[in-house]
C-alpha cells in the first residue's frame, strides 16, 4: 500500500469518526431535546388535568355534593342478596320499592313464598333501574254562576292524591336477574287479587302496600294498593329460560339452591317494562288523629307519621 493509499484511509477513518460523533451528539440532543419537551408537556397536561379537578371537585363539595357527601348518603346495598336492605331505611335508602307491611304474612313472607322467594332478599319488590313515576295532586272545587255575575264563584269541595303511576324496565341476563323478575311479577299478579276460595284468609281484600323511594320526602313510605299491573313482553329481544319452583325451600335465596330445588323453567325477556299503578290510601282514623296541613307543609308527616303525601 503506497503513501496515498494510507492518506486515504486515514481520511475515511476520520471522516467517518467525525460523522458518527456529530450524528450521536445530533440524536443525543434531539432525544434530549424531544424527552424534555415530552417531560414539560406531560407535567403541564397533568397539572391542568389536576386543577380541572380540584375545580370541579371544589364546586361540588361547596355544593354539598362532594365524594365524602356522597358516600355519606349512599347506603351499602345489594340487589337481590339475602340482608341487602339490612339496616337500609327510607330515609337512607332511593331506590323505588313496593313492599308488604313487616309483619303480613303472606306471600314472600309467607312458609311457602315459593317462586316469590328472592323477595325475601329486598324485602318488596325493587325497581332496578330508576323507573318514570308520575303523580298528580288536584283539589276539587265546585263552580256556581251567580244571577247578574260576570264571574263564576267557585266553592272548595275537597283535594286528593291520584293515582300513582310506576313504569321501569327490568333485564334478564342471568339466572339471578330472570328469578328475580319472575317474582315481581307474581307479586304483582297477587297484589290485585282478594283471598278466596279455600284460603284461610278468604274474604280478604288485596293487601295494603307501602311505597318507597327517592328518599324520605319524596314517598315516604305510602300506603297504597295496587290498581293495575301490566308487563309488557317485547317481540325483538332474546329470552333466557329461568329455572323456577313453588316448593318450600328453606334459608335465603340463592342460585344455587334455586338450581338444586327447581322442576319446571320459564322463558322470560332480556329486556322488558313492568308498569303499575298504585292508589294511596289512608284510613279515617290515622288523617283524624295525625294530619294537620302545618306538620305536612313543614314535611314532618313522613314515614312513621302516615307516610301523607
Amino acid at each position: 500500500m503506497g503513501l496515498f493509499d494510507n492518506i486515504t484511509s486515514t481520511l475515511d477513518n476520520t471522516v467517518n469518526s467525525a460523522t458518527s460523533y456529530v450524528s450521536n451528539s445530533v440524536n443525543g440532543i434531539v432525544n434530549s431535546t424531544t424527552s424534555k419537551a415530552l417531560n414539560t408537556a406531560q407535567t403541564f397536561v397533568d397539572t391542568n388535568l389536576t386543577n380541572v379537578a380540584n375545580v370541579a371537585a371544589n364546586r361540588l363539595i361547596a355544593s354539598g355534593l362532594g365524594n365524602s357527601a356522597l358516600r355519606s348518603l349512599i347506603p351499602s346495598v345489594g340487589f337481590n342478596i339475602a340482608g341487602a336492605l339490612s339496616g337500609v331505611t327510607p330515609i337512607n335508602d332511593w331506590r323505588v320499592r313496593i313492599s308488604l307491611p313487616p309483619a303480613a304474612g303472606i306471600f314472600y313472607q309467607s312458609t311457602n313464598p315459593g317462586v316469590q322467594w328472592p323477595l325475601l332478599g329486598t324485602s318488596g319488590a325493587i325497581f332496578p333501574y330508576t323507573p318514570t313515576v308520575s303523580m298528580t295532586h288536584g283539589a276539587t272545587y265546585n263552580s256556581q254562576q251567580l244571577t247578574h255575575s260576570n264571574y263564576m264563584n267557585y266553592f272548595y269541595k275537597g283535594s286528593q292524591v291520584s293515582e300513582i303511576s310506576i313504569s321501569g324496565e327490568f333485564t334478564v341476563q342471568n339466572v339471578n336477574e330472570g328469578a328475580y323478575l319472575m317474582a315481581v311479577i307474581e307479586f304483582f299478579r297477587s297484589c290485585t287479587k282478594m283471598f278466596f276460595g279455600q284460603d284461610q284468609l278468604a274474604g280478604n281484600p288485596p293487601p295494603l302496600l307501602y311505597l318507597d323511594g327517592y328518599g324520605a320526602y319524596y314517598l315516604p313510605h305510602v300506603p297504597c294498593v295496587v290498581t293495575s299491573f301490566n308487563h309488557t313482553m317485547p317481540p325483538d329481544v332474546d329470552y333466557i329460560e329461568i329455572p323456577s319452583t313453588s316448593a318450600q325451600v328453606p334459608g335465603p335465596f340463592s342460585v344455587q339452591s334455586l338450581l338444586t330445588n327447581s322442576s319446571l323453567s320459564t322463558r322470560l325477556p332480556t329486556l322488558s317494562t313492568i308498569a303499575i299503578t298504585v292508589a294511596p290510601i289512608y284510613s279515617r282514623a290515622s288523617i283524624h288523629n295525625n294530619f294537620t296541613l302545618t306538620q305536612f307543609a313543614a314535611g314532618q308527616l313522613i314515614s312513621g307519621a302516615g307516610g301523607f303525601i
